[in-house]
């Protein structure tokens, strides 16, 4: 009995060791690596420092590529491009340099859906992410993190496909738009209520502050990736000037082909004033207006959403809209169980951290200068007020639900 016991407690030490190695955090091997650039007058620092704001890019040749030597076995690369190649691969070294016969193989084909990329690896030491485009052109990353073995850290994106079919879409100008004047919307369906939603910006600026909005969704709990117009980002105070500088038919082009391919049961946009007077928040508020109109007429942007067919939203909800006694109003202040009791007006603020380059960002409101940011400026323009503006389902009763009246699909 005394052996019996003894074998089933080594049995279970064994055991938990087991559970324990399994649980632990797959380390960060990126500062031991070294990395091998093609042509670029930048140095690699520029993709490892956890920064960003800073990047390496290659020149415009055909067949960029990074080589990373590592002293321990690698098992994963979470690649942030900057320039993301047509096509790439992430290879292998084979064979050996002294005996004349080293080269590559393929070990992944490189995903292009998302601008975060993890890509897993078996143990290898030395790979190669290289373009396979047979044209000229540049590859570049905002970060490159490599790691060994054990589970990878919570902060690594995996990305999924965006909802085919959306509950909810929150359609912004630009990132940071939707922590600052949504508050805890964004998380609130999506997580704590296990909605739907899509995210779309209209302009994403630069490869920067799209890592950022990537950065802020995944740290509110968004998982499916958003939707980036890819329209560049240009002030101004009016709606009519923004679509000039844009061009008007594209806009609308674009955001028909969006209600129709995730078919939106409600819409949920900026103010009709541009909130502090932005003329890009004001133009996508109107577009979001237009194209419930074009997205359910087959007529109307014919090509927009190819195989997707027309689309009536049923909602829409617009910032700030209407008389303040019929809003549809939250209170982003209450705790969320899906965030361990955070709130969602702290979700939004810590994603909002992640926007680096909007540190010292300062916006005019009645005269004065204040810094932008979820508290200040989502109090002043408040990020808990919303209008309905149209509906196909009547008006709303309850008043503090996005999808009041759209019976849940089983």
């Amino acid at each position: 009995m005394k052996k019996t016991g003894l074998f089933m407690a080594l049995l279970l030490g064994v055991l938990l060791w087991t559970l324990s190695a399994a649980a632990e955090t797959a380390p960060d091997l990126t500062g031991e690596c070294e990395f091998g650039l093609c042509a670029t007058t930048r140095k690699a620092t520029s993709m490892t420092d956890g920064k960003y704001t800073t990047y390496w890019e290659s020149k415009k040749i055909r067949n960029p590529y990074v080589t990373i030597s590592s002293p321990q076995p690698v098992y994963g690369l979470y690649l942030c491009f900057r320039r993301m190649p047509e096509s790439y691969e992430v290879q292998i070294r084979t064979g050996s340099e002294e005996e004349g016969a080293a080269g590559w193989e393929t070990a992944v084909q490189g995903e292009t859906r998302f601008q975060h990329v993890f890509i897993p690896l078996n143990g290898e030491q030395s790979v190669r992410i290289y373009a396979t485009q047979e044209t000229a052109l540049q590859m570049g990353f905002n970060e490159i993190f490599v790691f060994g073995r054990g589970d990878v850290p919570d902060w690594v994106q995996r990305w999924e496909e965006t909802e085919d079919k959306a509950d909810v879409m929150f359609v912004m100008a630009h990132p940071d738009d939707e922590l600052i004047f949504l508050g805890g919307a964004i998380p609130y369906y999506d997580t704590q209520l296990e909605k739907r939603v899509v995210v779309a910006y209209l302009s994403w600026s630069n490869t920067t502050r799209r890592s950022e909005a990537l950065n802020g969704l995944w740290s509110m709990g968004v998982r499916h990736y958003p939707e980036f117009g890819g329209f560049r980002d240009s002030y101004s105070t009016r709606a009519k000037d923004a679509y000039k500088k844009l061009g008007k038919d594209k806009v609308l082009s674009w955001l028909t082909g969006l209600y129709r391919k995730h078919r939106p049961e409600a819409v949920v946009t900026h103010d009709l004033n541009g909130e502090y007077g932005h003329g890009q928040h004001k133009m996508t508020a109107d577009a979001c207006i237009q194209c419930l109109t074009t997205a359910a007429d087959p007529a109307a942007y014919p090509d927009a959403a190819p195989g997707s067919a027309p689309w009536q939203v049923k909602k829409l909800y617009v910032h700030l809209y209407g008389d303040e006694t019929e809003q549809t109003r939250f209170d982003w202040t209450q705790p969320l169980s899906a965030f361990g009791g955070k709130t969602g007006l702290e979700l939004a603020a810590g994603a909002y951290a992640l926007h680096k380059t909007q540190e010292g960002a300062e916006v005019k409101i009645r005269g004065k200068w204040h810094k932008l940011s979820v508290e200040v400026t989502g109090a002043a323009y408040p990020n808990t007020a919303f209008g309905l503006y149209a509906s196909q389902v009547g008006p709303d009763e309850t008043h503090t639900d996005f999808l009041e009246h759209i019976p849940a699909e089983e």
